[in-house]
């Protein structure tokens, strides 16, 4: 009998239930705090079994101790100069860029994807570099797509 294949999802953390969300606290205090688990998952507040049965199914997209190469889905107008300013953006943030793939534009759309690198001191700065991005007259769409 075959194994199933896995599928992996980017979930806004938002809407996982509070069981997941709880065992995502405590890995973060885990991680942050240097405590054990059975000290962190009492502080949660959740069973051993929940963290148990769901800890090695969570990790972060952005994982600490690593570079981070990950993708970004981009919708724009056709209008010069949107791409630029969205590059511009990008660099000020100091992520490295790996590559970028723009399509011809079709019913004046542009859609584009470039991949990016983080060092891991830049990861907190990503989310911030995002919404200036969103920002940006003319970006119909961003997403993040994948990651590394």
């Amino acid at each position: 009998m075959m194994k199933n294949k896995k599928e992996y999802f980017i979930v806004d953390r938002e809407i996982l239930p509070t069981s997941i969300q709880k065992v995502i606290e405590v890995n973060d205090l885990i991680q942050s705090e240097r405590i054990s688990k059975y000290e962190a998952i009492q502080r949660v507040g959740i069973s051993r079994s929940t963290y148990y049965k769901y800890k090695d199914y969570i990790r972060p997209f952005f994982e600490s101790g690593r570079d981070t190469v990950f993708n970004l889905y981009l919708l724009m107008d056709d209008h010069p100069g949107i791409l630029s300013k969205i590059l511009d953006a990008i660099a000020e943030s100091n992520l490295n860029i790996l590559t970028i793939i723009q399509n011809i534009p079709i019913d004046n759309l542009a859609a584009a994807t470039i991949s990016l690198q983080a060092r891991e001191e830049k990861l907190r700065d990503i989310e911030i570099t995002l919404e200036e991005i969103r920002g940006i007259k003319g970006v119909k769409d961003l997403r993040i797509i994948g990651n590394n």
